[in-house]
């Protein structure tokens, strides 16, 4: 007998949830790439926060309109086979019926039990057309809200890229220096590897991953970003010099 104060705890990312933690890891990993190619190649600090800014501003617009755009096309999808299918309920219910007969067929239902499950589904047109949606055509049971996605992954972008960027607005930021390299450069890689760490482990609440694994997967993936861009700066000064 299942205990009534037992209720599952089920976990899921996606819509615009999905949208805030890839905006947020890209906007990191995307400038602080930038800031190390530049400081690479040696370049002046108030050119970093160039590089930086600009990254930030089209990333901002980039991601959001792309965003936006693929939500919107997906959503154009989803109303297309909608129509479809009401249609086909309407004019060609056999062969609908006859679908539904086959979803449940391939999850293990046989006889009385098929045909009674059929016969309820396709008693309620909601339930057969959310059945036709998901079952036969994979849908989600929504469809995506693209001005909402779009708008999401724009902040989310924007915040995660303000992190590496923001020491570079104060001067002394980027005037001493240590294993000579900016003071700025160092703080911004330590708001870069919080920021990482941070959405690496904030995933785990969705996907159930060690905590600790996640963290420094995407740690990783942003280290490997940043040391490609920053041995470009370095051979092309080189390449310069």
């Amino acid at each position: 007998m299942t205990d009534p104060a037992h209720k599952e705890k089920h976990s899921s990312i996606g819509g615009s949830l999905k949208e805030a933690v890839f905006g947020f890891n890209d906007g990191v990993v995307s400038t602080f790439a930038v800031i190390a190619g530049l400081t690479g190649g040696l370049v002046e600090q108030k050119t970093v926060l160039l590089g930086a800014l600009a990254t930030l501003i089209a990333g901002a617009f980039s991601m959001g309109l792309g965003t936006y755009l693929g939500s919107k096309s997906e959503k154009d999808l989803y109303e297309k086979e909608r129509k479809r299918e009401i249609y086909e309920m309407k004019y060609m219910p056999e062969i609908e019926t006859q679908e539904v007969r086959e979803i449940f067929e391939a999850k293990g239902f046989k006889g009385e039990l098929l045909e009674k499950a059929v016969a309820k589904i396709t008693s309620n047109r909601e339930v057969w057309l959310q059945t036709m949606m998901q079952e036969e055509l994979g849908f989600a049971q929504s469809p995506p809200t693209p001005w909402l996605d779009g708008i999401v992954m724009s902040i989310a972008f924007t915040r995660g890229s303000v992190m590496p960027t923001l020491p570079y607005f104060f001067r002394s930021g980027g005037a001493a220096k240590w294993l000579n390299m900016p003071t700025g450069f160092w703080i911004s890689l330590g708001l870069s590897i919080i920021g990482l760490l941070f959405v690496g482990a904030f995933k785990t609440k969705f996907t159930g991953k060690n905590i600790a694994i996640s963290a420094l997967e995407t740690l990783g993936v942003g280290t490997l970003a940043a040391a490609g861009s920053f041995a470009i700066g370095l051979l092309f000064n080189v390449g310069v010099a």
